[in-house]
């Protein structure tokens, strides 16, 4: 399996922030990606893209997020430590 690349500060808080969310059952992440009409931006990179995964808030608020930062949250999300300090 190919290494990880090196994720920036600012992303990876963006990362732990919403693992976090949906951790605590306060988010939830759908099971497939969605292919959009439009393209937008994703949550964490702002890469534009049309095949994502949607993040969807208790409140109603959704995040969009690309196929790659879905997997990185949902590998914190399914991690046995506690990834918050």
């Amino acid at each position: 399996m190919k290494p990880k690349k090196k994720i920036s500060p600012k992303r990876n808080e963006i990362i732990k922030r919403m693992a976090h969310d949906i951790r605590g059952g306060g988010a939830r992440m759908d099971r497939f990606a969605v292919r959009l009409e439009d393209s937008t931006k994703c949550g964490v990179c702002s890469r534009d893209g049309r095949t994502m995964v949607r993040l969807t808030y208790e409140n109603g608020d959704q995040d969009f997020l690309g196929k790659t930062c879905a997997r990185y949250i949902m590998d914190l999300v399914n991690a046995d430590q506690s990834f918050m300090n």
